[in-house]
């Protein structure tokens, strides 16, 4: 399984916001790569600013992905518009104390 993640580290999800990638159902996801480097190529070509990566995952039974602990990002309280993400320096985070820095 494919998924997008972004120099935060946050997960594209199918409405073309971000995510923390908590929830799976709303994130993007493909089994196929060439599909997921399209989405990549759309979604950074809408904006040159993002630093976009695929993270290939295994599956559980549901067929959702099994994001690593470690790829996980600070909890967001709301998903975050691709647009204004790169318009502040620190998306809203639930842990106030938590500042987001490119990998």
């Amino acid at each position: 399984m494919y998924i997008l993640h972004n120099q935060y580290g946050y997960f594209l999800t199918k409405s073309g916001t971000w995510s923390d990638g908590r929830e799976l159902p709303p994130l993007f996801k493909t089994i196929h790569k060439d599909e997921a480097i399209n989405q990549l190529f759309e979604t950074n070509s809408r904006d040159y600013k993002l630093r976009l990566s695929l993270l290939e995952c295994e599956t559980n039974s549901k067929k959702m992905p099994l994001i690593p602990v470690e790829k996980l990002p600070p909890v967001l309280q709301k998903p975050i518009d691709a647009s204004n993400l790169l318009k502040s320096e620190t998306p809203v985070v639930t842990d106030q104390n938590s500042s987001l820095k490119p990998h």
